[in-house]
């Protein structure tokens, strides 16, 4: 018994819609706005969290610690985001 895979790709003018659509939904400012926003986020959100953690480790708090945990965990992410619309950004040059 044979198998056969049959790769299908997008057309030439369907791929070119998706790139046109593409820019013109996320244009320069839009992605610079993202950018901005993801990674001061996520680098506010690291530093809050490490205060956080640091005010739980002396007073013994659970609720500081929850929450700087969740603040770092959630700056990883947000500076990724960031850099991959930063990045996207640089495309548009």
């Amino acid at each position: 018994m044979e198998h056969r895979i049959e790769s299908k790709t997008l057309s030439g003018s369907t791929e070119s819609h998706f790139k046109h659509l593409r820019r013109r939904t996320l244009g320069s400012s839009v992605c610079s706005l993202i950018a901005g926003v993801s990674v001061l986020g996520g680098v506010s959100a690291l530093f809050i969290g490490l205060v956080c953690v640091a005010i739980a480790a002396i007073s013994g708090d659970r609720s500081f610690d929850r929450a700087g945990t969740i603040l770092l965990i959630s700056a990883i992410p947000s500076i990724l985001v960031g850099s991959v619309f930063l990045d996207e950004n640089r495309a548009f040059r």
